[in-house]
């Protein structure tokens, strides 16, 4: 099992997660992720945390992959 990192979310995003309509994240490859690792994605409205929040297991993570339109340093990971 790996590391648990939470991360904040919009509702606009937040909402395609947790009806399964969105399985992937672009983000700053800050954390490290691997595949295992657990992620608690926290609703944030811009000013404070709404208090919902839903928790995914990383199965798949793209990085260093310019050749595909991917910054350097940002990851994609999907669940």
């Amino acid at each position: 099992m790996g590391k648990i990192v939470e991360k904040k979310i919009l509702p606009e995003y937040f909402n395609e997660v947790i009806h399964d309509r969105k399985k992937f994240e672009i983000r700053k490859d800050e954390d490290n992720l691997q595949i295992g690792d657990a992620v608690v994605l926290r609703e944030w409205d811009r000013e404070k945390y709404t208090g919902r929040e839903t928790g995914i297991r990383i199965i798949y993570i793209l990085r260093d992959a310019p050749e595909y339109g991917l910054m350097p340093g940002y990851i994609i990971f999907g669940w």
